[in-house]
């Protein structure tokens, strides 16, 4: 009886050690991921469509293709094809406080801010200028057909 009673309290003592090893591995495992949110964007609502049937939106229709848009966004939107995918970015610079230099000017597949003349690619927002820390600021966009919805 006597070994029954120490073999139980065994089994007792490495149940609770396992316990406290899984609790404790979970609790390190748990890593705070915080996304690094750009300081010079603000967060701003719009929803908006246009037509790629238009003629004011005929250069989206090539791969490769890109517009300036005013309507939405903080300073407008920057508009690119990729490969039958239209992209949109926000036009403030997202590497300073917007200004009234702060709007990002299309020149082919590439984006340039004219304060700093940071470059930037129009294919993936990525700053193409060494030293610049933040990318463009994507915005979500629906496809179909010639209907193109571009929100927050």
């Amino acid at each position: 009886m006597n070994t029954n009673i120490q073999f139980s309290f065994f089994m007792r003592f490495i149940h609770m050690k396992y316990i406290v090893f899984v609790t404790f591995f979970i609790l390190l495992s748990c890593a705070e991921n915080s996304v690094e949110r750009n300081p010079y964007l603000f967060e701003t609502r719009f929803d908006q469509s246009i037509n790629l049937a238009l003629p004011a939106f005929d250069n989206l229709n090539f791969q490769g293709g890109s517009l300036y848009w005013a309507n939405g966004g903080i300073k407008g939107l920057l508009l690119f094809n990729l490969s039958g995918t239209i992209m949109a970015w926000e036009a403030s610079c997202p590497n300073h406080a917007p200004s009234s230099c702060s709007t990002v000017q299309i020149s082919g597949v590439t984006g340039s801010c004219p304060c700093e003349d940071i470059q930037y690619s129009l294919a993936t927002g990525q700053p193409l200028t060494e030293g610049a820390t933040y990318s463009l600021l994507f915005y979500k966009v629906q496809q179909n057909g010639t209907a193109v919805r571009i929100y927050n």
